[in-house]
C-alpha cells in the first residue's frame, strides 16, 4: 500500500523538492526629507490604504536617530509595501516588491506618485 501511495503521489505531484521558489521583483525610490515617520505615518497609513495597502500592518522604529519603517501587504494582489525614513540621512525611500513583476512595477509607479508627487 505504502508503495502504491508513493507511486500515485510522484505521477500525480511535481516534484516539489526541486522547484525554488520564484524571486521576488523589488522596486525602489528615495526623496531628500526631513520627516520622520512617527509624524508622517498617519497620511503615509491613509495614502497607502487608498491604494489597496491594508494587510499586516507593521511598524519597526530603530535607535535614537535611526529613523524607521512602515511595512504592510496589498489587500488583493501578492505585493509588499515597506516606507522608511531616516531623519539622519533625511531621506524617505520606498520599496514595493512582488512576484509579478509587471504588477508590481505598476503599483510601485502608483505608490511612488502618490507618496512623491510628481515630477
Amino acid at each position: 500500500m505504502k508503495a502504491l501511495i508513493r507511486t500515485l503521489t510522484q505521477t500525480l505531484l511535481p516534484d516539489l523538492a526541486d522547484t525554488e521558489p520564484p524571486a521576488p521583483f523589488v522596486y525602489t525610490g528615495a526623496i531628500l526629507s526631513s520627516a520622520d515617520l512617527a509624524s508622517a505615518l498617519p497620511g503615509i497609513i491613509r495614502l497607502t490604504q487608498g491604494l489597496g495597502f491594508t494587510l499586516h500592518p507593521q511598524t519597526l522604529y530603530g535607535d535614537a536617530d535611526n529613523g524607521a519603517s512602515y511595512h504592510v501587504d496589498h489587500s488583493e494582489q501578492a505585493v509588499a509595501l515597506t516606507v522608511h525614513c531616516h531623519p539622519g540621512r533625511q531621506t524617505v525611500s520606498i520599496a514595493v516588491s512582488g512576484l509579478d513583476s509587471e504588477e508590481t512595477l505598476e503599483l510601485y509607479d502608483v505608490v511612488e506618485h502618490t507618496l512623491f508627487g510628481g515630477l
